[in-house]
């Protein structure tokens, strides 16, 4: 029975959490904006993981841009505020999240349950610029923790690895207002974490950053309409069916489905809130390789087998800037088209990155 339910679980775990693809050309349109970058700044004064940011060290972190919908401006501002600080210090990364909230509940206890069938805040961590893999710590306002890696996203194969824990993970929930009670009005719940660095790391990788290095990093918020039943919260249904939750992220996806690690924030780890966080060195080359990655999926769809050639891909014009001398785009297909690999050369930042069609992918600096 217990293997039935750890299976029935991660079932769905993957049916829930979105495997939605870009189907046309208007969603790749779509997942077009400017990633969010936030530079995270070092610290040396103790921070106590009591869910609250009373401390003089969070005084002076600075907040994310408030949370938009995950497929960005095609859809509504959401409704209620979330905003994110983060800190970092030789050995953690710190995480602090308050999210506006007039009705805070939830019920789930057991660790690695599927957290977000309450609301819930996620957090996904891609420590490494090459692998593919990345890490998902998910919190309900019970402080309840789902913690799991994808050696690669579920779109490619990948499969959650459920048994992996945040080794000495500290959070911590704050609630101002009443958790579980319909009879008052809530003003927030806020999360505060600390991640250890050493709990990221592989047996050949250090996750240890240093001044200047960039990780890609995002932040979900699950939000469900709700109803009363008994006195209790539950999500809300209509017609015996769940109502859609909502999906606000920080740094926007386009479609629906969080398991996109290319369309990330950024964050760079600085040791002065004062400094302008740039784009990193592969960045135009990175989004060109996947831009041209999302119209080839695309043209498959229709033709059964992958473009020879950038000038065949239908919305080329428009994702790619063809007037740049600078980038120079190559599509090295197999005889029969079922396969390719797509290189872009930055000629400017003097690097190169190519990616296949089973999404693996290389940034080779000169």
């Amino acid at each position: 029975m217990w293997l039935l339910g750890l299976f029935s679980s991660i079932s769905i775990l993957l049916t829930v959490s979105g495997l939605h693809a870009q189907t046309n050309l208007a969603q790749v349109e779509n997942m077009q904006a400017s990633p969010r970058r936030y530079g995270v700044m070092k610290t040396n004064m103790p921070i106590a993981i009591d869910g609250k940011d009373d401390e003089k060290a969070w005084a002076l972190a600075p907040w994310t841009e408030a949370f938009v919908d995950i497929e960005g401006d095609a859809k509504a501002v959401p409704v209620y505020t979330t905003k994110v600080k983060m800190l970092w210090d030789d050995t953690h990364l710190f995480i602090y999240a308050r999210m506006e909230e007039p009705h805070v509940w939830g019920y789930l206890t057991k660790r690695d349950t599927i957290i977000y069938h309450d609301n819930d805040f996620e957090i996904f961590i891609k420590p490494f610029e090459q692998p593919s893999f990345y890490y998902e710590i998910e919190v309900n306002p019970l402080n309840t923790i789902l913690d799991l890696v994808m050696p690669k996203p579920y779109r490619f194969g990948g499969d959650a690895l459920m048994h992996w824990d945040v080794k000495n993970l500290k959070s911590a929930v704050h609630v101002e207002g009443t958790l579980n009670d319909p009879d008052d009005t809530d003003q927030y719940w806020s999360i505060e974490m600390a991640i250890p660095f050493n709990s990221l790391t592989t047996f050949s990788r250090k996750a240890i950053p240093k001044l200047g290095d960039y990780w890609r990093i995002n932040f979900s918020r699950v939000q469900w309409q709700h109803e009363l039943n008994d006195g209790a919260y539950s999500r809300k249904t209509k017609n015996n069916k769940l109502m859609p939750e909502d999906n606000w992220v920080w740094s926007p996806i386009g479609i629906i489905n969080m398991h996109y690690p290319e369309r990330w924030g950024y964050l760079k780890f600085i040791d002065s809130s004062d400094t302008e966080v740039a784009f990193p060195r592969s960045y135009d080359a990175e989004k060109a390789v996947w831009n041209i990655f999302y119209l080839q999926q695309l043209y498959k769809q229709e033709h059964k087998h992958f473009a020879a050639g950038i000038t065949e891909l239908k919305g080329y014009q428009r994702l790619l800037d063809m007037d740049r001398t600078d980038l120079i785009y190559e599509i090295f297909s197999n005889r029969r088209e079922a396969g390719y690999v797509v290189e872009v050369k930055d000629l400017k930042h003097r690097l190169t990155v190519t990616l296949d069609n089973f999404g693996h992918y290389t940034i080779n600096y000169e």
